[in-house]
């Protein structure tokens, strides 16, 4: 059986701030996030209809997080938190999630694959 990886890239902009050893202020970022699917060619040919997901992706974590204080949604607003909890939203749908890819800049990210 022919099996497939999928990718769909995200983007929102949001604040956070943080205390502890990062001591940071109030700042922003725009957060750039992918989510990757992996499974079997349905009888079509296609692993997820590409217009289901990018209208989950938009009404269940970009929206949610566009110009969103972190702060008011996490304990520890950190690029972690995030990608678990976009990992968290996105598998409640779709079983075929594999990962979730984080970035705050071009040169760092946080990945990851659900184990805990």
């Amino acid at each position: 059986m022919t099996q497939v990886y999928l990718t769909q890239c995200g983007q929102f902009t949001a604040a956070h701030a943080h205390g502890g050893t990062l001591n940071e202020t109030a700042h922003t970022h725009t957060f750039t996030y992918e989510v990757t699917f992996h499974g079997p060619l349905n009888k079509e040919g296609y692993l997820i209809d590409f217009r289901v997901l990018q209208d989950f992706l938009a009404r269940a974590v970009t929206s949610p997080l566009e110009k969103a204080n972190l702060n008011t949604l996490f304990e520890n607003p950190t690029t972690e938190a995030l990608a678990i909890w976009i990992f968290n939203t996105v598998r409640a749908q779709f079983a075929q999630l594999t990962c979730v890819k984080v970035c705050e800049a071009p040169d760092r990210w946080i990945t990851y694959t659900g184990e805990n």
